[in-house]
């Protein structure tokens, strides 16, 4: 099946505003909450003055060290709350967001391998000079959805799951994820530029960093939130997923 652009819009945001109360209360605790934390207490890595690759990579190298347990912990719990996320919007969804919660303890450990095992592959692809790494990726970006829909445990099912239903769809996904990631990026960015002068003016250039970073922990929050439901969209088109997925992309 042919990817249709506007059908995976609409699906996604009809999946994303029928469960929209269990995904607020989701992202909101797992996503924005320690994405908020992590900005406001441990910050970003400091590259003043870094002018190299090298550079680059020690100043991540010490931010790291310094944070390491944090950035963990944080990056885990993001990871747990958007896998939730796939539970519950998956075609197979039943129950209540305790269940769901259940269900995503269970299944996390192969969700995180599953993803390592992604990263893996996709990496190998990115040293072709990154264009085959990014095909790669996005013939893998229905591996979430998929052990979320499935229940499936091994990880290389999941991985071959993704791969054989975006078959002939490879770039056709790249070009909506590139298009879904610029149009966010840069609303994001006027977002927290418009903020940021706002709170500059009010405070005589000292700015609410509270402010800022609230501002963009919603942004990355709601994109993460938005790609969860272009990606359980795309699948339900290329499966045929779902009790009535006329209804669904209608």
């Amino acid at each position: 099946m042919k990817l249709n652009y506007m059908e995976c819009w609409n699906g996604a945001i009809a999946i994303l505003r029928d469960h929209k109360e269990a995904i607020l209360a989701i992202s909101g605790v797992f996503v924005f909450l320690p994405t908020l934390l992590m900005a406001q207490f441990v910050g970003q890595p400091v590259m003043d003055g870094v002018e190299n690759f090298g550079g680059m990579t020690a100043a991540y190298s010490s931010y790291f060290s310094e944070n390491a347990l944090a950035v963990i912990l944080s990056n885990l719990l993001i990871s747990f709350g958007g896998f939730v996320v796939f539970l519950t919007i998956a075609p197979s969804h039943s129950g209540t967001v305790a269940d769901d919660l259940g269900k995503a303890l269970r299944l996390f450990p192969f969700f995180l391998l599953a993803n390592i095992l992604t990263g893996l592959v996709t990496f190998a692809g990115m040293l072709l000079f990154v264009i085959p790494g990014l095909y790669v990726a996005c013939r893998l970006i229905l591996v979430p959805i998929a052990m979320a829909d499935t229940g499936t445990k091994n990880p290389l099912d999941v991985l071959k799951m993704s791969w054989e239903s975006t078959d002939k769809n490879g770039f056709s996904i790249l070009l909506l994820v590139l298009i879904i990631a610029i149009i966010g990026a840069i609303t994001v960015g006027v977002l927290q530029m418009i903020i940021g002068v706002i709170t500059g003016l009010a405070t005589s250039g000292a700015g609410w960093p509270l402010i800022n970073n609230l501002v963009s922990a919603l942004g990355g929050t709601a994109l993460q939130v938005l790609f969860a439901g272009v990606i359980a969209s795309i699948y339900m088109q290329l499966t045929g997923k779902g009790s009535d997925v006329s209804e669904v992309f209608s």
